[in-house]
């Protein structure tokens, strides 16, 4: 049964009458984690078909409903079975943690997998740029290979509506439709994407095998593309506030503060980037760093130092958060003189780089100090048949056509590595 789109009569009906739990997500046109978690969505329907229905509900077109079930944050999602609120939860981050919430909601006990006989050529963990064109390029050489990514195609890249510096696309193009035009062209050449989660890896010896959240595979090579994640503060009231005020994807979470005003954390190109989307949506954009200038690259400069409604608090750094009945509140440190101060907003979007998604491989590959994998241009680590591609590889550049260079010299490299072993 495919993912039914409800309006609010269709809602109530089904959520009362329905001999079927009925799982309803709120969305929205414009969140790009909303379009991220549809392909999990819907392969869930057809995984239940005949147990669970599943419905969305636009916010837009109802905001109403909305409003009275107290939707603050898009995707939730919401279990019902006969008029009863089973559970919620919010922005899933993989399919797999879809599924353990619905376990957990409907009491079900998952009958644990056991490990394949098959040995794939490849497992490729991460669906980002790196991820699907090692994929591409091992479909088209013959490979058996398989594709795991936890939730969609693109990681990051997925979450930017506007891409304008990948060639080909003279216009830009939107992040989430290049990712889904990278996996399309992967899998017809015979890609496999397996939409689970990677829980551990056994990288050494000739056959390797990942722990997933659906069973064991076995491979003869693995590439990791599993990149980089938004780096966190660390200050007192974060975690407490996070996606309630503090948030850290302005493409994602943007449009809940139009004519609102917001903060922006940082001074780097993600930061500027932020504050430039955030500047055509809202009333007013801080831009806080620590420095006295953007370290951002000087084509963000001039929009952002003439845009009226954008500001900056130079040399000064947050020191906590703190939610008021209205708004939020920042207490900021100056760098220079160590004066104190205040400022209040209604949204706060923490912008200062990415860590590493690099907890599978601790402890079996070498790091770099600030956590990346070590392997050169040729992708390589320190264990054989083992490669790194993208964002997570330690490298001077993170672009999406450095992380799609990464994934076709991974490829050659593990043709190469395949045929010594055989």
């Amino acid at each position: 049964m495919p993912v039914l789109s409800m309006n609010s009569e269709m809602y109530h009906n089904a959520v009362k009458k329905s001999d079927k739990p009925v799982l309803v997500e709120f969305w929205a046109p414009w969140c790009t984690y909303c379009r991220r978690l549809a392909p999990a969505l819907a392969q869930t329907a057809a995984q239940y078909q005949d147990t669970l229905c599943i419905g969305q509900i636009n916010i837009d077109e109802e905001p109403a409903l909305a409003e009275k079930e107290k939707i603050e944050l898009v995707p939730t999602l919401l279990l019902y079975h006969h008029g009863k609120l089973l559970g919620s939860t919010v922005a899933p981050e993989s399919k797999a943690q879809l599924d353990a919430f619905l376990k957990t909601a409907l009491h079900e006990h998952q009958t644990p997998q056991n490990a394949t006989d098959h040995i794939y050529d490849m497992i490729i963990i991460g669906g980002g740029p790196g991820g699907y064109t090692a994929a591409l390029y091992a479909a088209r050489t013959g490979l058996d290979v398989i594709l795991l990514e936890k939730l969609s195609a693109g990681g990051q890249m997925a979450l930017t509506e506007q891409i304008d510096n990948y060639p080909g696309f003279d216009e830009g193009i939107d992040g989430f439709l290049l990712s889904e035009k990278m996996r399309k062209g992967a899998e017809h050449f015979g890609a496999k994407t397996h939409l689970a989660q990677a829980l551990s890896c056994t990288l050494s010896g000739e056959i390797k095998s990942v722990q997933t959240s659906e069973g064991v595979l076995k491979c003869k090579t693995i590439v990791l593309a599993t990149g980089a994640s938004p780096r966190e503060l660390g200050i007192a009231g974060e975690k407490e506030l996070a996606g309630h005020g503090v948030h850290y994807c302005a493409a994602c979470d943007g449009m809940f503060y139009r004519n609102k005003k917001t903060v922006v954390i940082g001074g780097g190109n993600s930061a500027a980037a932020d504050a430039l989307l955030l500047s055509h949506l809202c009333k007013q954009v801080t831009i806080i760093h620590r420095r006295d200038t953007l370290r951002a690259t000087k084509i963000y400069h001039k929009p952002l130092m003439t845009a009226a409604n954008v500001d900056f608090f130079w040399n000064c750094t947050p020191t906590e958060f703190l939610h008021g009945e209205q708004t939020n509140t920042i207490r900021l440190r100056n760098t220079q003189t160590g004066e104190q101060s205040t400022l209040d907003c209604d949204g706060i979007f923490v912008s200062i780089g990415r860590k590493p998604s690099t907890e599978l491989v601790k402890g079996q590959l070498t790091l770099d100090p600030a956590g990346y994998i070590m392997a050169d241009e040729t992708t390589r680590t320190n264990i054989p048949g083992v490669f790194a591609v993208g964002d997570v590889r330690a490298k001077a550049v993170r672009q999406i056509v450095t992380a799609v260079a990464d994934g076709a010299q991974a490829i050659h490299y593990a043709e190469e590595y395949l045929a010594d072993i055989l």
